[in-house]
């Protein structure tokens, strides 16, 4: 006789994904951290920086404000590495092998669950954005925001925001297996959130920003930057071209949309390597 092969059982393993998912989001919402990264601390940020620079040129600003939608996308770091800390160092992770669970199939449940979270709220924080936009500059012509939608790439723009979630989910993964707590990664985790936030072209206008040589050649150490400016390319591709010109007192960052793209995969390639030989489960003793 034969030894029966163990086969996969696809609705089962469905199963097992489905619930670790729910498992994931039901901890996810009762964490007020989220809400305050994911929404409070995003929307603090758009209107403190609208008015930083609506006095200087109101277009410029209403512009930004779609950058600034981007936010919740970012602060996936900030919430997913020690979220994954801390289910690291949990009693039912450590029990999750007796049940049967791959943890590789938990890592993916969480990933899901934040890529999701990160999709959500900037659709929130968008249309919080447009409302602001409206009562501060109203319908008219000064409201670049509102003008923004009429150029819209979409094809661009949802892969742009859905390579800046997956950045963040990769370097929040590269930190939260490294770390055996917390606290001990958190201020690492902020200092590269705030790199990423004012270097990458979210926070601050390209004709404030890219004006050095030296400057531009830091940014490209900055992973978010490459989906960032495929993210700008969506809504204005003459536009994009247009900003980096040197003739224009700024320096080129990318002559073409494909470079972005690439420059992103190739980045989310190498953090997933990376972390495959850096994630540890348990901590070392």
């Amino acid at each position: 006789m034969f030894k029966k092969m163990d086969t996969f059982n696809f609705k089962k393993q469905s199963s097992v994904f489905k619930n670790l998912t729910l498992l994931v989001y039901k901890s996810f919402i009762k964490e007020p951290r989220s809400i305050i990264f994911m929404l409070v601390v995003p929307i603090f940020f758009s209107v403190m920086f609208f008015f930083i620079f609506k006095g200087k040129d109101e277009t410029v600003t209403g512009a930004l404000l779609f950058n600034y939608a981007l936010l919740p996308c970012l602060t996936v770091l900030t919430s997913l590495t020690p979220a994954i800390v801390e289910w690291k160092n949990s009693v039912f992770l450590k029990r999750i092998d007796i049940t049967g669970v791959k943890k590789s199939m938990f890592i993916a449940s969480i990933w899901l669950v934040y890529l999701l979270a990160g999709l959500f709220f900037y659709f929130v924080v968008l249309s919080f954005n447009l409302i602001f936009s409206i009562a501060v500059l109203g319908t008219g012509a000064k409201n670049d925001f509102i003008n923004q939608f009429k150029v819209i790439n979409f094809g661009y723009l949802f892969l742009a925001i859905i390579l800046i979630c997956a950045t963040s989910i990769a370097l929040a993964t590269l930190f939260g297996g490294i770390a055996n707590s917390s606290g001990s990664i958190q201020g690492v985790v902020m200092m590269v959130y705030f790199f990423s936030i004012f270097l990458s072209g979210v926070m601050l206008p390209a004709q404030s920003l890219f004006t050095s040589k030296g400057i531009v050649i830091f940014t490209y150490f900055i992973p978010h930057k490459y989906p960032v400016f495929l993210y700008m390319y969506a809504f204005n591709a003459e536009g994009w071209k247009n900003s980096t010109q040197s003739t224009q007192g700024l320096v080129k960052s990318f002559t073409d949309v494909w470079q972005p793209i690439v420059g992103s995969l190739a980045i989310l390639a190498g953090l997933f390597t990376l972390t495959t030989f850096t994630f540890k489960w348990t901590a070392k003793r």
